[in-house]
């Protein structure tokens, strides 16, 4: 999965990226505060650990999480805004968005705007991207319009789009959540190619001090989940020794880096589950929509599993590690044996039977 961090200039947004990428092992080059930056960050999952030493695996494979940074966007005026939508296809690409706003004062850093109001900040951001799914809804109801005109196979399935644009577009005029206009599953299916912002899974990350850090987080617009995380202290952790991090941040009353709390974050927003599989050169995490069936879950590792699909042997991990090991969780009826429409839990330990 990708989570694309956006945000006003003077946010600190690159700053934490940095961060969290260098906690995570990825080198990254952000001097150019005009171009985009990926990195590779692991999702922390302390059901591994317990599989690992159960398991004796060759190696331990968590779950991964692609953090794209793009430049700040600065909307003040129609130069600024018209940059930013050179920006709009790598957000649509991404699966989930995470707001970077500040909160914090600093003299030698000005703010954008002049003031310090994140909640301000991330009403714009919501503002821009309605009239960037405005837009691209616009442009669609035009085609639409001038294809219906013609009498061809397609006629109804048009018409039917069309309806569904104009609605649509009267949601987003009333600057009301797309979600408000979309009458069914095939509707909602139909409207995934287009990738409408305003209908990305999102949330905020508050750019605050450190004093703030364990303060609870605002009320955001748009009812968006907020969580207070602190660049300029994500820095200092980035340059310590591993084995130093864990000290530095009980003695901030912090349970998390900010690499764990942002993965963590991401994958609750896009309604992801987690199942494990082990084997004797791996245990692994793999992430899954919730209401993912065995069958799909198996083909997500390997296409194969999925074609010669047997049964899905599973067993919940809090099931197991009451048991202790696999031959007592059997032994004591945890572990269980699902067909191909079984719906994946999280915390499921599963090993897939398949023959082809």
């Amino acid at each position: 999965m990708r989570a694309a961090l956006v945000g006003p200039p003077q946010s600190g947004k690159s700053t934490l990226f940095a961060a969290v990428a260098e906690a995570g092992g990825s080198h990254v080059d952000i001097h150019r505060p005009d171009q985009p930056h990926l990195a590779v960050v692991k999702v922390p999952d302390e059901r591994l650990e317990f599989l690992a030493g159960l398991f004796k695996p060759k190696k331990v494979v968590q779950a991964e999480l692609e953090l794209l940074d793009l430049p700040g966007l600065n909307l003040q005026d129609e130069a600024g805004r018209h940059h930013a939508q050179t920006h709009w296809a790598a957000m649509r690409q991404s699966d989930v968005l995470a707001f970077v706003v500040r909160s914090f004062e600093a003299e030698t850093v000005p703010a954008y705007r002049g003031r310090i109001d994140a909640a301000a900040d991330v009403q714009e951001l919501l503002d821009e991207m309605i009239f960037a799914d405005l837009e691209q809804v616009t442009n669609r109801i035009e085609k639409l319009e001038a294809a219906v005109r013609k009498p061809t196979g397609h006629r109804d399935e048009e018409m039917r789009e069309l309806d569904l644009m104009k609605r649509l577009g009267q949601a987003l005029e009333a600057e009301k959540p797309l979600a408000e206009a979309i009458g069914s599953q095939a509707e909602e299916k139909h409207l995934r190619s287009f990738a409408f912002l305003s209908q990305k899974p999102a949330l905020v990350i508050l750019n605050c001090s450190e004093v703030a850090l364990n303060e609870p987080p605002p009320a955001m617009p748009g009812g968006l989940p907020c969580l207070r995380l602190s660049a300029k202290i994500e820095e200092e952790i980035a340059e310590l020794a591993v084995e130093e991090r864990s000290a530095f941040l009980a003695d901030l009353g912090v349970s998390a880096s900010a690499r764990d709390v942002l993965a963590r974050a991401c994958v609750q927003r896009l309604g992801l589950v987690t199942f494990l599989t082990h084997a004797s050169d791996e245990c692994r995490a793999w992430l899954a929509p919730a209401g993912t069936d065995a069958v799909t879950a198996a083909g997500a590792i390997h296409t194969d599993m999925a074609r010669g699909f047997i049964r899905a042997e599973t067993v919940s991990f809090e099931d197991l590690r009451a048991a202790g090991d696999m031959k007592a969780a059997k032994s004591a009826g945890k572990v269980r044996l699902e067909g191909k429409s079984y719906v994946v839990e999280d915390g499921d330990v599963i090993t897939f039977r398949f023959n082809v």
